[in-house]
């Protein structure tokens, strides 16, 4: 068979690339988890509150545009994390203001822009953490059977995301009153995050290829799962 015809059979598309033979952003997004780290720890020991979080916000957007989106057979994917991530992050404000009003284990600094009960950032927070830890349940839909890869986003969900939590009580961003916890952070917030993260690779899985509507529908999906796994977990684990 002529190399111009295999070509043509080749699939546009798998579970594990972009493209037919296009790179994966795999070192891209291991260079944005350490940028994040990064930013966390530096306004951690900074503790100016709610600016460092809107300049961390700026810089990410910086490196997801010079070295994500800039990429062309990256975009599809990229682009669509972001306004998966953005849906959700709009609808996660309902969780923050739950977490204020009836559990009342959040708190906010009061001196700061807000929307609705938060931060005025949040939303642009969580679409960026949510491009991040999509990424990591694409991937893991693709290499994985769904099964494990659920298993193991939820893993990572606990391990990853409450060292934000952590850093954002030293850096005056926000901070829980709920009993019992580990260091600064609630423990039934452990498993929030790991249930968000868990079902990221069923939400994820094939996203690069679904028109943006669907895409926004699922970060709908995602942010309707956030208030409902949140309660979950508080009244498991926040009530001691």
């Amino acid at each position: 068979m002529l190399k111009s015809e295999k070509a043509e059979l080749a699939p546009a598309s798998t579970p594990l690339s972009l493209s037919w033979g296009a790179p994966l952003p795999d070192l891209a997004f291991l260079g944005l988890f350490l940028l994040m780290a990064l930013c966390h720890l530096v306004s951690a020991m900074l503790a100016l509150g709610w600016i460092t979080a809107a300049i961390c916000d700026g810089i990410v957007l910086g490196y997801l545009a010079v070295v994500l989106l800039a990429r062309p057979e990256w975009r599809p994917l990229i682009g669509r994390l972001l306004l998966f991530g953005l849906v959700a992050g709009v609808v996660e404000l309902a969780t923050d203001a739950a977490g204020e009003q009836i559990a009342r284990s959040l708190v906010y600094p009061a001196d700061e822009p807000m929307l609705w009960q938060s931060p005025a950032y949040m939303p642009i927070s969580w679409m960026v953490v949510l491009t991040l830890l999509g990424y990591l349940g694409w991937r893991l839909a693709g290499l994985l059977p769904l099964g494990w890869a659920v298993a193991l986003g939820g893993l990572a969900g606990m391990l990853i995301i409450p060292f934000y939590e952590e850093s954002a009580w030293y850096a005056g961003w926000w901070r829980y009153t709920t009993l019992p916890r580990l260091g600064h952070t609630p423990i039934y917030v452990f498993l929030f995050e790991g249930g968000i993260v868990a079902i990221l690779p069923l939400l994820a899985r094939g996203l690069e290829r679904l028109p943006l509507g669907w895409v926004a529908s699922r970060g709908l999906v995602l942010g309707a799962w956030m208030p409902l796994v949140a309660f979950v977990s508080w009244r498991l684990l926040g009530q001691g």
